[in-house]
C-alpha cells in the first residue's frame, strides 16, 4: 500500500499525517505518476485550515495542485504518453502529497528541467496564463499586478512583458528588485498605492494575484470592474469583479508553453526550497508563521 500525506480533519498543520492509502487506477483520459516532487501552493493551506469550505474535500483528502513525476500507468484513451516518461502536472482534483498521483492535465518534462522546478511550475502557469487570457491584455497596453512577487505574479510579470504589455508591479519592498529584475516598474504595495500607481500612468487592466482587499483601488484604476481579475478574494461578488478559478479550459497549453520556456532558460521562477514530502506539517508551519519567503517544494527519494 502506497503512502500520502493524509489530512485527517480541518484545522492545524497536525492534521495532516503520513499514511497508507489505496493505489487507484488511472481513468479514461488519466494517467497515475509515481511522484518525485509536489508543489505545496497557498490554497493549501486555505483548504486545510477549513477557512475554503466551498470546495469540499472527501474524508482524509490528500492536498496538492502539482506533482513532477513518472509515469507508472496510463489509462484508456491516452496517446502519446508511456509508462517511465517523466512528466509535471496540474491536478485540479488535488491528490499531490502523495507517492502516487492520477492526472488529466500534464506536460512532458523536458531533461533539463529539474523535478523540483517542474513540481514549482503547473498551479502557477496555469493561472498566469489563464488570467492573462480572460484579461485579453494586448501589446501597448498597462497591467497593474498586485502579488507580483509572488509564484503567480513572477510568471504572470514575464509573460506580460514578453508580449510588448507595460507592467506595473505592486510588491513589498523586499521584492522591488526582482520586480525590476523581470521588466516590470515596481510600486510599493501597502496604504497609499493607487496615488503610486496615478503618477505612473493610466491602467487598462488589474490582475489581482494577492487576494488581500486591494479590489476597490483596483476598481478605481482601471476605471470599473470588467477587467479587474482576482484569484482569490472573497469579496469579489461584492465588487463585481470575476473571481478566476482554475478549470480544464481556463489556460489549455498552458503547461506546453511554460515547460518550453523553463526549458530554455526563458522563464524564472519563484524563489524555492525544498523539504522530505513527509515533513509536509512542518513545511505547512513554516509558511504559515510568514518567516519563509521561498516557496517549499515536498520531495521523494
Amino acid at each position: 500500500m502506497p503512502n500520502a500525506v493524509v489530512m485527517t480533519g480541518y484545522g492545524p498543520p497536525e492534521v495532516l499525517k503520513w499514511a497508507g492509502v489505496p493505489l487507484r487506477e488511472p481513468g479514461e483520459g488519466q494517467i497515475r505518476i509515481k511522484v518525485k516532487a509536489a508543489g505545496i501552493s497557498p490554497t493549501d493551506l486555505v483548504l486545510r485550515a477549513g477557512y475554503l469550505k466551498a470546495i469540499p474535500l472527501p474524508p482524509n483528502a490528500v492536498l496538492g495542485f502539482e506533482a513532477a513525476g513518472t509515469v507508472d500507468a496510463v489509462g484508456p484513451g491516452v496517446t502519446g504518453t508511456s509508462i517511465g516518461d517523466g512528466v509535471t502536472a496540474l491536478l485540479l482534483g488535488l491528490g499531490g502529497y502523495a507517492e502516487y498521483a492520477l492526472a488529466s492535465i500534464w506536460t512532458r518534462k523536458p531533461d533539463t528541467v529539474s523535478w523540483i522546478d517542474a513540481a514549482a511550475l503547473p498551479s502557477s502557469a496555469e493561472a498566469a496564463v489563464g488570467v492573462l487570457r480572460q484579461l485579453n491584455v494586448k501589446s501597448g497596453e498597462t497591467l497593474l499586478l498586485f502579488g507580483g512577487g509572488g509564484s503567480v505574479g513572477i510568471i504572470a510579470t514575464q509573460l506580460a512583458v514578453a508580449r510588448g504589455i507595460k507592467v506595473i508591479s505592486a510588491v513589498s519592498e523586499h521584492d522591488e528588485t526582482l520586480a525590476r529584475e523581470l521588466g516590470a516598474t515596481p510600486v510599493r504595495y501597502g496604504p497609499g498605492v493607487a496615488g503610486r500607481v496615478r503618477a505612473l500612468g493610466a491602467v487598462d487592466a488589474v490582475f489581482d494575484a494577492a487576494g488581500k482587499g486591494v479590489l476597490a483601488d483596483a476598481i478605481a484604476l482601471a476605471g470599473g470592474p470588467r477587467r479587474v481579475i482576482t484569484l482569490s478574494d472573497p469579496a469579489a461578488a461584492d465588487f463585481g469583479v470575476t473571481l478566476s478559478q482554475a478549470t480544464t479550459d481556463r489556460a489549455p497549453g498552458a503547461l506546453d508553453e511554460t515547460i518550453a520556456l523553463l526549458a530554455d532558460g526563458r522563464l524564472r521562477l519563484r524563489a524555492h526550497t525544498s523539504m522530505p514530502m513527509q515533513q509536509a506539517a512542518e513545511a505547512h508551519r513554516q509558511l504559515e508563521s510568514g518567516t519563509v519567503h521561498e516557496r517549499i517544494i515536498l520531495t521523494l527519494q
